[in-house]
């Protein structure tokens, strides 16, 4: 029997040719000169090779290779182009291609590609047939074999009667679907052939116990004494299954363990120098706020500005949350505040101008109570579920924010399942076409997005959420259908009488004296920023770069407070510093500030007595009581 082959080409003449010289090498050749055409044949007839253009009319090659090797493996596709580039071929090779051959071409290459790629198709089937019947024959020591006829079973081995819990004289008389319900024989392959080897099937069994057991079963037809029976060789699956959940669920952690290395990586090598970039954001519009009236005309902008540098000082943070998992203090607020809040503010201004066509509406629960809460943390939760919900709206739609209040008694099991107690909670309800099922268990992993990136986020807003939420020791629930989604943040009410103070202290009581306040960081930009800071504050600044240039400071002049950076290059780091300069003024007083929340020196520097350690961007009101605090101390 000839070798069947399929030339797809939109040029006739060159398919003619082809045809013509294929057929005088004993090939049987069908020609199709465009992409319906090669569809209509690969499904209506099987080939040994595919000779493939790459430009056809109406789709591209890769497209119909990428098909054709993934229909039928054995099928040797080859590319014929005249138009090769290096991404073709690459492409190529991805897909399985067996060859990728340049018009134009001498016919013999075409000839001797092609006899290669059948015989190499016809081992593979051969090597494929050999290794099928002697795994077989090495399995049968080991499987549950049984002999039976259309009726009843026959004969069963020890293995068949200690899968199934039953004895062999139990077993006589029985049919095997009383063992595997359902049990389908299907006719020989060719009538009266005693050579028949039926297709490997898996099944659920039921043991003589009524328990359920998956399995693997391998049929054979035979002649004895001048009847047809079966045989069957059965094995228990149970024991692979496990493994390979163990294995999933192995490689899941593996791979989330990875994604979480990678956000290390990325958030500790951007930490230190956002941050320090962030203190000029936050810090200078706090200074302008000191000195301007209540009424000023540009105070609420200028105050939009400072928080959005903290919350961008905050992405970062989230960052080394999600890879460290760090927490941060909690303060007691109103959901309720802090949702009004995040109405005046820039986010939210931003997001009425990016989606005009989607409506958000707000629906405030006055019975709410207080949670614990790090306020930029929800602040961000909320920008981002807010942000997905007017993404997942095709067109025009509505964006429902609410709050609201739930007890529970019993465990509640949505999402995830919420114990009993009392929640506050955090909805936000979308319009849009819903999230498919297959994606509803993975979204809150990190980069796990359906949207495209860079123009829709960076894939970590919901793994933020979670994270969030698990630093609350609060829970999630999503409901989603075709109709929208709903998210909701459960947090627990806050015991007690507590309640949130609105109460600061006055910056006036935090001005200094004129005391002197050395300041040491190799950022220039930092050391001006911080300059400004302590004379508004009432303190006299000096400032130097390293902390070789500190202590030849102390030798000549001494200051009441080092205002210390802990990353200081090249040269001596902020650890290091201190440790000298204790020897040289064992009281010395200082306040280390740093862009890296989690420096490997820093509870080092504490035990030399650092008690306050700000993170970058400055804050003017913590740096203030911070100072105030040392001084007094």
């Amino acid at each position: 029997m000839s070798d069947t082959i399929l030339v797809v080409d939109d040029e006739h003449h060159f398919t003619a040719s082809l045809k013509r010289i294929l057929h005088g090498e004993g090939f049987d050749v069908d020609t199709a000169a465009s992409g319906r055409e090669t569809f209509t044949c690969i499904k209506t007839r099987e080939y040994s090779a595919v000779l493939l253009d790459l430009h056809l009319p109406d789709l591209n090659g890769i497209e119909i290779a990428e098909y054709i090797t993934r229909k039928d493996p054995d099928c040797a596709v080859i590319i014929l182009t005249g138009q090769a580039t290096v991404t073709s071929a690459m492409q190529a090779v991805r897909c399985g291609c067996y060859d990728y051959i340049t018009k134009p071409c001498q016919p013999e290459q075409v000839v001797l590609t092609l006899k290669r790629a059948t015989e190499n198709r016809l081992l593979k089937k051969e090597l494929l047939a050999s290794k099928n019947k002697y795994q077989r024959l090495s399995e049968a020591t080991w499987e549950a074999i049984v002999v039976f006829s259309d009726e009843r079973i026959c004969e069963v081995n020890t293995q068949f009667c200690e899968l199934f819990g039953i004895t062999e004289s139990e077993v006589q008389g029985y049919s095997l679907s009383t063992f595997i319900p359902g049990l389908a024989l299907p006719a020989p392959f060719i009538q009266g052939s005693v050579d028949d080897i039926l297709q490997v099937s898996e099944f659920e069994g039921i043991r003589a116990d009524g328990t359920v057991f998956p399995g693997e079963l391998r049929l054979k037809r035979i002649m004895e004494s001048g009847t047809y029976r079966w045989v069957a060789a059965i094995r228990d699956l149970t024991r692979r299954r496990q493994e390979k959940l163990s294995r999933t669920k192995l490689e899941e952690k593996l791979t989330y363990a990875m994604r979480m290395e990678s956000i290390g990586l990325m958030a500790g090598s951007v930490a230190h120098d956002l941050n320090n970039i962030l203190t000029s954001i936050v810090s200078f519009p706090e200074l302008l706020l000191l000195d301007m009236p209540a009424n000023a005309r540009y105070r609420a902008d200028i105050d939009r500005i400072k928080r959005a540098g903290q919350q961008a000082a905050a992405v970062v943070s989230d960052l080394l949350t999600i890879a460290r998992g760090s927490t941060c203090k909690k303060e007691i607020r109103n959901l309720n505040d802090m949702i009004r809040q995040y109405r005046d503010s820039l986010d939210y201004l931003h997001q009425s101008r990016s989606f005009p066509d989607k409506k958000v509406t707000f629906d405030l629960d006055p019975r709410l109570g207080n949670i614990r809460v790090t306020p930029i943390q929800l602040t961000k939760s909320l920008i981002n579920l807010v942000r997905n919900a007017a993404e997942a709206i095709d067109d025009q739609g509505t964006i429902s924010v609410y709050t609201t209040r739930r007890t529970f008694i019993e465990p509640y099991k949505g999402y995830e399942a919420i114990p009993p107690g009392q929640y506050e909670v955090l909805g936000v309800a979308d319009t849009g076409n819903g999230i498919a099922a297959e994606h509803l268990v993975h979204i809150f992993e990190p980069f796990y997005s359906q949207k495209q990136m860079g123009n829709s986020g960076t894939g970590l807003g919901l793994t933020i959420i979670m994270h969030t939420m698990r630093d609350h020791s609060g829970y999630i629930d999503l409901k989603s259908n075709a109709q929208g989604t709903v998210f909701e943040l459960f947090f627990p009410t806050c015991c007690g009488n507590e309640e949130f103070s609105t109460s600061t202290l006055s910056l006036e009581s935090l001005l200094g004296k004129g005391e002197k306040v050395l300041v040491v960081d190799d950022m220039e930009s930092q050391r001006v920023i911080t300059s400004s800071i302590l004379k508004r504050l009432g303190y006299t600044p000096f400032t130097v770069e390293n902390g070789e240039q500190a202590i030849q400071h102390l030798k000549k002049e001494p200051v009441d407070l080092l205002l210390l950076d802990m990353i200081m290059e090249p040269g001596m780091n902020g650890y290091e510093t201190f440790k000298e300069i204790r020897l040289l003024v064992p009281g010395q007083r200082a306040v280390v500030t740093s862009g890296c929340h989690n420096h490997p020196d820093r509870e080092r520097i504490r035990a030399l007595g650092i008690s306050h350690y700000l993170p970058k961007p400055l804050s003017v009101t913590h740096l203030a009581q911070a100072i105030r605090q040392e001084i007094n101390s």
